[in-house]
């Protein structure tokens, strides 16, 4: 299983809800291999908290995975999961975020479909009530954008996961809570799907 190149801050209203400042290029924090999940092909999957008592919060995103061309050959939704204890302590120390961002389990993966290059919607409920919903034509640096800064600046892998960033609307999770999350097409027909368990 490839890395996880993830890009911060490319949704405004993401953005201004973590009181964070847009960059004028796609910037990235890396994700493990063992940070991403796959889901089963019913979309069944498990959010791992790791360290429930601590404030973990949902980002419903955009996935793809890159081919033997190293561009974009599908696309999912996913979860990446925010230890925001771990990640505010990194940021008022001054230490890297891996502890926070790319933790085992946090990066949760939804059904695949081949890659469109269309803006689709994104979405994700908790416990029944939608918290996130968006279209891809919001984010501030296009996928188009993101890859030409990812081949300028490092060596990607086929295989590789780009998680495009996620909207407004992030909020904690708590053990038991049943987290739904899936993509639409721009025809509204469903993509990907993921249907988890916090654990």
């Amino acid at each position: 299983m490839g890395v996880g190149w993830a890009v911060f801050r490319n949704y405004v209203g993401h953005a201004k809800e973590i009181y964070g400042d847009i960059t004028d290029y796609p910037r990235f924090f890396l994700m493990p291999p063992s940070a991403m999940i796959e889901a089963d092909e019913d979309g069944t999957n498990i959010v791992t908290l790791l360290a429930p008592e601590e404030h973990i919060d949902y980002e419903v995103e955009m996935v793809t995975r890159l081919g033997d061309d190293l561009e974009p050959s599908e696309m999912c939704v996913g979860i990446d999961t925010t230890n925001r204890t771990r990640q505010g302590l990194a940021k008022k120390k001054g230490w890297p975020w891996l502890e926070g961002k790319g933790f085992r389990g946090s990066g949760v993966l939804g059904t695949w479909s081949p890659w469109d290059d269309r803006a689709v919607e994104i979405g994700l409920s908790l416990n029944g009530e939608v918290k996130q919903q968006a279209s891809t034509e919001l984010m501030v640096h296009s996928v188009d954008s993101i890859m030409r800064h990812l081949r300028e600046w490092y060596d990607l892998s086929p295989g590789d996961f780009v998680w495009t960033g996620t909207p407004k609307g992030v909020g904690p999770m708590n053990t038991g809570d049943v987290i739904r999350a899936w993509m639409k097409n721009s025809d509204g027909e469903m993509i990907s799907v993921l249907n988890a368990v916090c654990e």
